[in-house]
């Protein structure tokens, strides 16, 4: 890997622990501060979000970003999924954390098959020995891991790479190799072990141009393909379109194939969940960028 590569993994990372170690969450708080504060965080060191924060409470396990005039409040005893991304010049740190007022056990599992897991990222291990590591932590605490949802390998401007790490085991027998970068991503839960859509998305990411009569569809097309380089984005980074019009807009472009909706995931048991997610370069001596 390029020493500037490096650096600048190196470096989304560590923003992204400082904003993390810096974060308060507390009951009461509006979500939508919540993001706005981070997100804004995020550029004012140096980044930019890699996706809209995601904020995603109790049994909603993955990808609930507020809208710009979100009402929703943390609650006490709430379980809070805070997932960050952040990238300098594509290259993409991606991190959890679950906040918990109240002292939680499945924080806890998700916490230790995480550090598990990062252990375990070292060249010529498989993808099926991590997978074995982070379900076997989980069940140790007594809950499941969820099934669905995995860890992902990371590249320039692409979040979702094409290896998935699975949260439970599996015969994959992908060998880590010197300098791949892999965000590991554990989840747990007391439901079912199984996420679904929950019918609601708030998030998008650019697939392909498409003509269009509608003006904010081409607006909002222009800055998924150019301003967000073709990584997630939201309503609230949208400027100068009305909540309809961006509705109509982005309904526009999923049917036409244009952009990618990422559905609120929710779990299918109506289960607690919580997460827990680093940021590894693989390596003798694994280096975690978020850590």
């Amino acid at each position: 890997m390029d020493a500037n590569i490096f650096e600048n993994y190196a470096k989304a990372g560590k923003i992204l622990k400082d904003i993390f170690a810096a974060l308060l969450v507390k009951p009461g708080d509006k979500i939508v501060d919540i993001a706005d504060t981070i997100e804004n965080e995020i550029v004012r060191k140096g980044a930019m979000p890699a996706f809209p924060a995601n904020i995603s409470i109790n049994e909603i396990a993955a990808h609930y970003t507020p809208i710009p005039d979100d009402e929703i409040t943390i609650k006490d005893g709430d379980l809070v999924k805070i997932d960050l991304g952040a990238h300098i010049d594509g290259y993409i740190a991606d991190a959890a954390v679950t906040f918990c007022s109240n002292k939680n056990d499945m924080v806890v599992a998700v916490q230790n098959a995480v550090n598990a897991a990062v252990k375990l990222m070292k060249p010529g291990n498989k993808v099926s020995q991590i997978s074995e590591a982070i379900e076997s932590e989980i069940e140790a605490k007594g809950f499941r891991a969820v099934n669905n949802l995995t860890g992902h390998s990371l590249d320039k401007f692409t979040f979702h790479g094409p290896v998935p790490i699975p949260n439970v085991r599996n015969s994959m027998n992908y060998e880590f190799k010197v300098d791949d970068v892999f965000a590991i991503e554990p989840f747990a839960t007391n439901g079912s072990g199984i996420v679904k859509d929950s019918g609601r998305t708030y998030i998008f990411s650019y697939l392909k141009d498409h003509n269009t009569r509608l003006p904010e569809s081409r607006q909002v097309l222009n800055l998924a393909k150019k301003d967000f380089s073709s990584l997630p984005f939201c309503e609230r980074w949208i400027k100068g379109i009305t909540p309809i019009k961006f509705d109509l807009a982005v309904k526009q472009l999923v049917a036409a194939g244009a952009i990618q909706p990422h559905p609120v995931l929710r779990e299918a048991g109506r289960g607690l969940v919580a997460q827990a997610e680093h940021t590894v370069i693989v390596r003798d001596k694994p280096v975690v960028t978020t850590a």
